[in-house]
């Protein structure tokens, strides 16, 4: 082979080389296109965020992102519930009925109080609790002005409202509740996480999914017991629906009772109102314990 043919043997190894180069190169870009990468658009699933809280401490859980904000109309005051003559020895000789969500309270002393109506005022005791039998968070119509201060009728929207944690549709809130008397509850969810709760009764802010609406009629245990709250700690359920997507949001319980009477303009006792109308308050506490966020799976 002349030296000629050598030089045109070289260039068309080195052209057959490239184009098979080329080719090769090709099919790999096809194949790659043809990959199934669905998988890489898939959202990464959320981490779970089940947790239960049980409000032995409610310190404890306000350090944890809970808060309690009352829009009731008017707002109310502190109510200190205690004897004339108290034994400063005992926890028990005063208890305190908030104008929000905060600690129940230890239980007034029957033996104490045996000459008052004191013993007719005790409150539940928590449902499950690891340090006392004031575990539980509550609140009552003194989240409003209860008696009769100019107001012909009051409202109470009063807000617990979770810390914020991812949620999607399927998680449940489920929790315990009882109140001794007519109350009204409900769940609602926030798929913004803002604390944004309106500025009105009828104003619910940010939280726009009603979940879970306990007794929205004002059932009463005299004459419709079956609807109505129930007395003794109950388990309740509600599930997160109607999220576009999984987002950063909380839950919250909402206190919610329209258009009352202010205690005093219907005491069946005027000389003793402040007693009718500690009955009053304590008889509408409501209570939730053991709160348990179950998260999807």
């Amino acid at each position: 082979m002349t030296a000629r043919s050598n030089q045109l043997y070289v260039i068309m190894r080195k052209k057959i080389s490239r184009f098979q180069l080329l080719f090769v190169l090709l099919i790999l870009v096809c194949l790659q296109s043809c990959k199934d990468d669905s998988n890489l658009t898939k959202p990464l699933p959320i981490p779970d965020q089940s947790f239960t809280e049980s409000f032995d401490n409610y310190q404890t859980a306000y350090s944890k992102g809970w808060r309690a904000i009352n829009k009731s109309n008017p707002v109310g005051r502190k109510w200190f519930d205690g004897a004339e003559t108290p034994n400063f020895g005992s926890l028990n000789y005063l208890v305190t009925y908030y104008p929000e969500w905060n600690q129940a309270q230890y239980s007034l002393d029957p033996e104490q109080f045996s000459n008052l109506p004191y013993p007719n005022r005790i409150w539940e005791t928590a449902f499950s609790s690891q340090l006392g039998s004031n575990g539980y968070v509550a609140t009552s119509i003194a989240s409003s002005s209860v008696i009769n201060t100019g107001f012909a009728r009051f409202d109470i929207s009063n807000w617990l409202v979770s810390p914020e944690i991812m949620i999607q549709n399927g998680d449940k809130i489920i929790f315990y509740a009882y109140s001794k008397g007519v109350s009204r509850l409900q769940v609602w969810a926030n798929p913004s996480n803002s604390l944004n709760v309106g500025n009105s009764i009828s104003n619910t802010g940010d939280f726009t999914l009603k979940l879970l609406d306990i007794n929205p009629t004002y059932a009463r245990k005299e004459t419709n017991p079956a609807n109505a709250f129930p007395s003794a700690w109950t388990r309740f359920e509600a599930v997160i629906l109607g999220l576009q997507q999984p987002v950063s949001g909380r839950f919250a319980f909402r206190y919610y009772m329209q258009n009352q009477t202010p205690v005093a303009s219907t005491s069946p006792d005027p000389a003793n109102y402040v007693i009718t109308v500690y009955n009053e308050i304590h008889k509408s506490v409501i209570g939730i314990d053991e709160v348990t966020f179950k998260s999807v799976q």
